[in-house]
């Protein structure tokens, strides 16, 4: 994408440096959510799970500086009241179940929503810069990408193993789910 004038530039390209803007705040700000999630989780396996993917969103926060430095930008955010409203889900979802049998499973669910998020947006930026000519911050943006939806297969790997059937043995012994069923 070559420097131009602000009002010479596609609507395409606006809408990608949009993008750009948005995405970056929500890399950020998952990062700094994520201790808080990591302190909750009760399986060695998935604190380490979320402690990789905290890592691997600060390798995609300097990916994204780098697409930023590229396309002579500046690094910065643009508030994201979608990532913010999700986010606040987490952390209610915790606040909610975090003492709970079911906490494991309730942050797959909570934190598989900021996956797909992240992956709605990194498929549909991957696409512009394709049809913007930006080919290789397309092989970034699919990068990253692909490491989302491998973050949301080990969470559903990790629920399906075990936290959901953990959560649901939890609540069969204090018999709710037979009270829930009879309703």
């Amino acid at each position: 994408m070559a420097k131009t004038d602000k009002n010479e530039k596609t609507s395409l390209e606006n809408m990608f440096e949009h993008a750009l803007k948005d995405i970056y705040y929500a890399e950020k700000a998952i990062h700094k959510s994520l201790p808080k999630v990591i302190k909750a989780a009760q399986s060695a396996e998935l604190k380490d799970a979320l402690t990789a993917h905290r890592e691997e969103t600060a390798g995609q926060i300097e990916h994204l500086e780098a697409i930023f430095e590229k396309l002579g930008l500046p690094a910065k955010g643009q508030k994201c009241q979608a990532i913010d409203g999700i986010l606040a889900e987490v952390s209610s979802v915790i606040d909610t179940f975090g003492d709970t049998a079911g906490c494991d499973a309730a942050i797959v669910f909570a934190g598989q929503a900021v996956e797909h998020y992240e992956i709605t947006r990194y498929g549909t930026m991957r696409v512009w810069a394709v049809e913007l000519g930006l080919s290789d911050i397309e092989a970034v943006l699919t990068t990253i990408r692909d490491q989302e939806r491998a973050a949301d297969e080990k969470m559903t790997a990790l629920a399906e193993g075990s936290f959901n059937s953990v959560a649901n043995e939890h609540e069969e012994t204090a018999g709710e789910p037979s009270q829930r069923r009879a309703a």
